[in-house]
C-alpha cells in the first residue's frame, strides 16, 4: 500500500479502516459496534491501524478483545487511552482470530485512569530508552533482573508540569503488578534539594507496554530495541537511571542557607 494511501486512511478511518483492522470480526459484531460512541471508536481504530505493520496481511482481530477494547475504550476521551486500547486491539490480530491472549491487558487498562496509564507509559518509555542507550542486557522475563532496574524522575516536573498525582498513581500501578517498587522523597545534597520519584519495573509492566505498542511478540527485546513513542503523549524533559545522574541533568533549586537567629 502506498504511504499516501495509508495516511489518508488514518485521517479518515471509517468503515474502510474498520474492515482492515478487524477483518471478518467486523461482521460478527456489526450491530453492537454501531451502538458505540463513534468518535471514540474511530480514534481507537486509527491508533490500532497505525500500529499494524501490514494491514493487508489478512489477519483478523480476536472477537473477545475487540468487544471489550471498543466497549471500554470508546467513551475514553484521552489520547493515551486510545493508544493503549488500540495497541491491544492490534495485538489481538491473527490469521484465525482465535488468539485472545491480549484480553488480560484490556482488563488492566480499563481499571486504570488516564493519568495512571500516562504514568505507566512515561515510566516504561523512559526505561526502554535508558536500557537501549546503555547497551545493558537485562533478561526482562526474569523477575529479579527486571525488578532490579530503576528509573528516576523529577517529582517537580511530574507534579507541576505534567499534572500527575504521583503518590496515589504510583501506588495503583504497584497494586496492579505494574511496578515492583516505587518511592517519592526529597534528597538533600549539600545545599541542593532534590524532590524525586523513582520506580522499579516488573515483567508484567513490560508486557503491558509492549501490548500498547502492538509489539507483544517482541516483549523480550525491551532492553535492546526502542519501541518508539506515542506522538501525543508528553514525556518528562529529565529522567535518569540513578539519582546522581538525575541531579546532574536537572536544574534543581539550591536550598537557602539556614537563617541565623537574631541575638
Amino acid at each position: 500500500m502506498a504511504e499516501d494511501e495509508k495516511k489518508l486512511s488514518i485521517a479518515l478511518p471509517g468503515e474502510w479502516a474498520l474492515q482492515k483492522v478487524l477483518g471478518p470480526t467486523l461482521t460478527e459484531i456489526g450491530t453492537d459496534l454501531q451502538r458505540l460512541y463513534a468518535k471514540g471508536r474511530d480514534r481507537i481504530i486509527a491508533k490500532a491501524y497505525r500500529k499494524i505493520p501490514n494491514p493487508e496481511d489478512g489477519k483478523k482481530a480476536n472477537l473477545r478483545v475487540t468487544r471489550d477494547a471498543l466497549w471500554r475504550g470508546a467513551f475514553a476521551d484521552d489520547e493515551v487511552c486510545a493508544e493503549y486500547f488500540g495497541g491491544v486491539l492490534a495485538s489481538s490480530r491473527s490469521q484465525d482470530g482465535k488468539d485472545d491472549a491480549a484480553i488480560q491487558f484490556v482488563d488492566v487498562i480499563k481499571s486504570l485512569s488516564s493519568k495512571q496509564l500516562r504514568l505507566h507509559y512515561i515510566i516504561y518509555n523512559a526505561l526502554n530508552k535508558l536500557l537501549v542507550r546503555s547497551s545493558k542486557r537485562v533478561n526482562v522475563a526474569q523477575g529479579t533482573e527486571i525488578e532490579a532496574q530503576q528509573v528516576w524522575f523529577s517529582a517537580i516536573e511530574l507534579l507541576a508540569e505534567l499534572q500527575l498525582s504521583i503518590d496515589t498513581d504510583l501506588n495503583v500501578l504497584h497494586r496492579q503488578g505494574l511496578l515492583h517498587r516505587y518511592r517519592t522523597d526529597v534528597h538533600n545534597e549539600a545545599q541542593r534539594v532534590i524532590p524525586y520519584a523513582s520506580a522499579n519495573p516488573t515483567t508484567f509492566g513490560v508486557l503491558l507496554y509492549s501490548a500498547a505498542h502492538a509489539r507483544l511478540p517482541e516483549w523480550r527485546a525491551f532492553d535492546r530495541e526502542d519501541f518508539g513513542d506515542f506522538s501525543d503523549i508528553r514525556m518528562p524533559a529529565v529522567y535518569a537511571s540513578t539519582l546522581a545522574e538525575l541531579a546532574d541533568k536537572a536544574g534543581f533549586a539550591v536550598a537557602p542557607p539556614p537563617s541565623k537567629k537574631e541575638k
